[in-house]
């Protein structure tokens, strides 16, 4: 990794840090967030006889609801993704520092001091994760809960034009066309919720798709709303701790060994932005595989609706896949998350040096402007 220390008169301005860091954070977001719903329901329809192939998954979507159905609570996704991922960056950057000033030891680092570079960014790469892992369980689970709620565009309504909700089965979300404005209604065995069809658009998101009422129902009724919000939260530790120490050892290994070897083999590139690239496509693919077990016990956790399933322990949830449809039940949506995490891993620690050297100022020439 080309990391860049900051050198004694220059600091990070957290505030271009964090504008710079969720402008580029922001645009990825929507344009694979489909492939992760489709990803989602892929793993949903494990242990079922629905199918588990992408291109079927993702037919079957737009056919009932038009590429709107690819981006339910891509909203809510947003707002922890990114607040997730300058967190992670920003505490990851903020721990090397201070390893590299020899000041690690106040907070019980001082032992990475005398270690090799890629130790110290496997070791804080997976500390800083699995400390914002937590940040992001919240917002997981809404986002899948709304990934897999399936539309019913035709529902059956009576002579009074009254939406006939005995058709639906629960917790489904559908639509309904007994007002001027269709509207999503969240059915459940004892209550109903009326949410405004645009529950998907950017500026109610926060507005609606957070309130307690709809979180409500969406959870199974036997479950409290705090154990709901940070079910899976084991099993996504498991795949933190599985995916981050593989991916930084592998992508400050595979850079080292790069910059070592680009003048003895001809086809590789000299430029440092090729060699992160290669770095982090081998990396990403590493990590990828390594954690996917887990992605998939905890998605399984995360988007449980029946009642009696507030007690769902992920060794058990990954013995019942394993029991169904074999170990190859614990690799089902591989194809999408590599379709996600490769180019998104190819770029992250060029984006993160990027961000870090925009956010750096003099902080001399800081004070005497203040001044």
């Amino acid at each position: 990794m080309n990391y860049q220390h900051l050198g004694p008169d220059q600091v990070i301005d957290f505030k271009r840090y964090y504008f710079y860091g969720f402008l580029i954070n922001l645009l990825p977001i929507y344009i694979f967030y489909p492939i992760r719903t489709a990803k989602t329901i892929q793993q949903s329809n494990i242990g079922t006889s629905s199918s588990t192939s992408f291109p079927k998954v993702v037919t079957e979507r737009v056919k009932l609801e038009g590429v709107r159905g690819l981006y339910k609570g891509v909203g809510v996704y947003a707002l922890g993704s990114i607040g997730g991922r300058l967190v992670h960056f920003a505490t990851y950057d903020a721990l090397r520092d201070r390893v590299h000033k020899g000041k690690g030891k106040s907070l019980g680092l001082g032992w990475l001091e005398s270690c090799s570079q890629t130790t110290v960014n496997a070791f804080l790469g997976t500390l800083s994760a699995v400390l914002t892992s937590s940040f992001m369980v919240p917002f997981d689970v809404i986002s899948q809960q709304l990934q897999v709620s399936k539309a019913n565009l035709s529902p059956n309504t009576s002579t009074n034009n009254t939406t006939n909700y005995s058709v639906l089965s629960k917790r489904q979300i559908s639509t309904s066309s007994s007002t001027k404005q269709p509207t999503f209604v969240v059915t459940t065995t004892h209550d109903t919720a009326q949410i405004p069809s645009n529950v998907n658009k950017q500026f109610n998101i926060s507005k609606i798709l957070l309130s307690k009422n709809f979180i409500t129902h969406l959870k199974p009724k036997d479950v409290p709303l705090y154990r709901f919000l940070y079910r899976g939260w084991t099993a996504g530790l498991l795949n933190t701790i599985s995916f981050f120490p593989a991916y930084f050892f592998t992508y400050t290994y595979a850079l080292e060994q790069l910059r070592l070897n680009k003048y003895h083999i001809s086809f590789l590139p000299s430029s440092h932005f090729l060699l992160s690239v290669m770095a982090g496509v081998l990396a990403g693919t590493t990590a990828t595989i390594t954690s996917a077990p887990f992605d998939v016990v905890k998605t399984k956790i995360q988007i449980a609706r029946k009642a009696g399933q507030g007690e769902l322990r992920w060794l058990n949830v990954a013995t019942s896949i394993v029991r169904t449809d074999g170990i190859k039940g614990l690799f089902v949506g591989l194809s999408a998350r590599l379709w996600i995490i490769v180019p998104l891993g190819s770029l992250n620690f060029w984006v993160f040096e990027k961000v870090r050297e925009w956010s750096t100022i003099n902080s001399t020439l800081n004070d005497e402007n203040e001044k």
